[in-house]
């Protein structure tokens, strides 16, 4: 009995870290479910098909090209992009230290993507490039599981621009080209095909426009401007 006992008081300790990040990770704001989005992301091209070889062909033109600089962002993409990333646009007084609160919403943010892009992956299903076309396709950045349509890193991307360009108007079209790079440099690591991220932005504007219409959203989002955004960041940053 005591060892049974010793097993389970082992078994929680083992376990209660990973409890504690479940319950520290912030609800998302509701979203519809995959009826609403369905017609208008359309199923990846099949393989085999015209438009996949097109994905195919892009994706070795870019990764042909590919420097060590490119590779180097990709990776960097690949590993650590949050919302901070946009740091390359406000400048380095943009960070979490400085902006706790920008942190703590994105956070949401990234939950709420999140939640609708995992769903819409596994009802397609499509595998990543390295792994339907091995050795072709090079994994030029950490390996990652899972599926490949649409883009997490895409997806999170676009719409933390939108919501940035909310924000910091005056730098939106910066913050967007910020999250296209994040795009391109998907295809080019190996992990997604351009398609991938082209549906990545369809589901950004989407989910976007119904945060719009979410009463809580636009109240934190309100509250957040007042507490951290009165003065961009990039105001006093030299560009």
């Amino acid at each position: 009995m005591k060892v049974l006992l010793r097993l389970a008081i082992l078994a929680c300790a083992l376990t209660s870290p990973l409890r504690a990040e479940e319950a520290a990770k912030p609800a998302p704001w509701p979203m519809p479910g995959m009826d609403f989005f369905l017609p208008h992301i359309p199923p990846p091209p099949k393989s085999g098909s015209p438009a996949d070889q097109a994905d195919l062909d892009y994706t070795l033109a870019i990764q042909a090209d590919a420097s060590p600089d490119q590779i180097r962002r990709a990776v960097i993409v690949a590993l650590y992009f949050d919302v901070f990333s946009y740091s390359e646009v406000l400048g380095p007084k943009f960070n979490p230290i400085a902006y706790p609160q920008t942190a703590a919403f994105f956070k949401r943010l990234e939950v709420t993507v999140n939640t609708t892009k995992n769903q819409l992956k596994d009802h397609f299903a499509r595998p990543r490039p390295v792994d339907a076309h091995k050795g072709l396709v090079k994994a030029l950045v950490p390996y990652e599981s899972g599926y490949s349509y649409p883009s997490g890193h895409a997806a999170r991307a676009w719409l933390y621009a939108l919501v940035l360009g909310e924000l910091d108007p005056a730098d939106r079209l910066a913050f967007l080209r910020q999250a296209a790079l994040v795009g391109y440099f998907r295809v080019l690591g190996g992990m997604h095909y351009q398609s991938d991220i082209i549906a990545s932005r369809t589901l950004s504007e989407m989910l976007f426009t119904q945060l719009q219409a979410d009463l809580d959203f636009t109240r934190a989002l309100a509250e957040l401007k007042a507490a951290e955004w009165a003065t961009p960041p990039a105001v006093d940053t030299a560009k």
